[in-house]
């Protein structure tokens, strides 16, 4: 946009302990707190180390020099994630605790007028931007660009824009179903990282609580639960209604497996996998294999590897998306590795390089937070940590992807 657009507005990195709210917390003892966690995660020991512990020493310095007084909870928030961004774990995560308004209540007239009233509600970040002028200039963006206008379901109309470093975005309500939101206000700020992926600080559009995401790809006119008005291309997302372990037989000579996750905390779960696994044993005999990953988010390698045996003599073709996570990518690079492999489709997520073993979480002193460490190490794929796997083949979002798929293989049979 040609004019400079100026929000009331506290951006990620531009900490501000005035913000006016009555909640305030500890902030020091939290910090503190996570700190003293952070320093026992694999992904700590693998990176910061030399000029980057300096680095992470210093930031600590300068945060605990802001955290003297006990300070408002949504900057409070804010400073414990910058100290934890300076590492580079995507499976670690600080959440909010408390929800600034429940679903019942914001279905409850006299609860929302109560909401509206509070403080949250009147120093929630909001636009002092023309909301009409700025919906008609966003209104005029290429499909192609990735500011524009946006939909949340049919819950939302949210505007997003470019901040004023032309690399960050901001998301605007302009229009809401949703009572608890007024149009104007903020609905995420999205930190540019790298390539396409953002870090997005996010408020739920049910319960306005404060929340962070990491390494979200923004491509084809969809960012996370956002998409574009006007771009209905949806062939990165997975093919509804199918089962967690799915097989087909699309022609004589290929074949389809879909694999929604690889969980094993569920014992039904373990159970489908190995009577699918058996299956496959005897199943699994057609030359062309797709292996479909679109959406997994991982688990257990105890229910993915054993596939590498059945499939280290077919041509496959591995198809992903940026949902695709954890094992799913890991599992991703290993057939990858194998003689006759092709990865079609999407960049994956990116969440790849540490896990978590037992999913410990903790409530820091305060009580406002909850901190979940890594403690597994995988960090011989750190190079793709917030980065992600990228397809040497990407696809058309325009067209099925299993039919340009099974167009690829009539191309390679030939």
């Amino acid at each position: 946009m040609k004019n400079v657009i100026t929000l009331n507005l506290l951006f990620f990195f531009g900490i501000a302990c005035a913000f006016a709210q009555t909640e305030t917390c500890d902030c020091k003892t939290d910090l503190d707190f996570i700190v003293t966690k952070m320093k026992k995660m694999p992904s700590y020991k693998k990176q910061i180390k030399g000029d980057k512990k300096a680095a992470f020493e210093t930031s600590y310095k300068s945060l605990s020099s802001k955290m003297k007084q006990p300070i408002p909870l949504e900057a409070c928030y804010k400073m414990l994630l910058q100290q934890m961004l300076l590492v580079n774990d995507v499976h670690s995560s600080l959440k909010f605790v408390s929800k600034y308004i429940t679903k019942e209540d914001s279905k409850d007239d006299a609860k929302l007028i109560d909401f509206k009233a509070s403080e949250k509600h009147i120093n929630h970040p909001k636009t002092n931007l023309n909301l009409e002028a700025l919906k008609s200039e966003l209104a005029l963006k290429k499909p192609t660009d990735l500011d524009g206008l946006y939909k949340y379901g049919d819950q939302q109309t949210i505007g997003i824009y470019y901040a004023e470093n032309k690399k960050d975005l901001i998301g605007i309500v302009l229009e809401s179903n949703l009572k608890q939101w007024t149009a104007g206000e903020v609905i995420f700020e999205a930190t540019h990282t790298n390539g396409i992926k953002y870090n997005l600080f996010y408020y739920h559009p049910a319960t306005r609580t404060p929340g962070f995401v990491k390494s979200i790809s923004f491509e084809n006119g969809r960012l996370w639960s956002y998409k574009k008005i006007g771009n209905t291309a949806n062939a990165e997302l997975p093919i509804e209604n199918q089962t967690n372990w799915e097989f087909k037989q699309l022609t004589p000579e290929t074949q389809y497996m879909y694999f929604g996750d690889f969980s094993s905390f569920s014992t039904k779960n373990k159970k489908a996998f190995k009577r699918f696994y058996a299956d496959m044993e005897t199943k699994l005999t057609a030359k062309n294999v797709i292996v479909d990953l679109r959406s997994n988010a991982g688990g257990n390698s105890k229910l993915s590897d054993p596939f590498l045996k059945l499939l280290k003599n077919k041509n496959v073709y591995i198809l992903t998306n940026c949902f695709a996570g954890s094992n799913g990518e890991q599992f991703t690079l290993k057939l990858k590795a194998l003689k006759n492999a092709k990865h079609l489709g999407q960049t994956t997520r990116g969440i790849i390089a540490y896990g978590m073993n037992y999913g410990y979480n903790y409530n820091t002193p305060s009580g406002y937070f909850n901190m979940t460490p890594t403690d597994m190490n995988f960090s011989k794929y750190l190079a793709f940590e917030g980065k992600g796997v990228s397809p040497e083949y990407p696809l058309d979002f325009n067209t099925d992807w299993i039919e340009q798929t099974l167009k690829m293989i009539e191309t390679d049979n030939n």
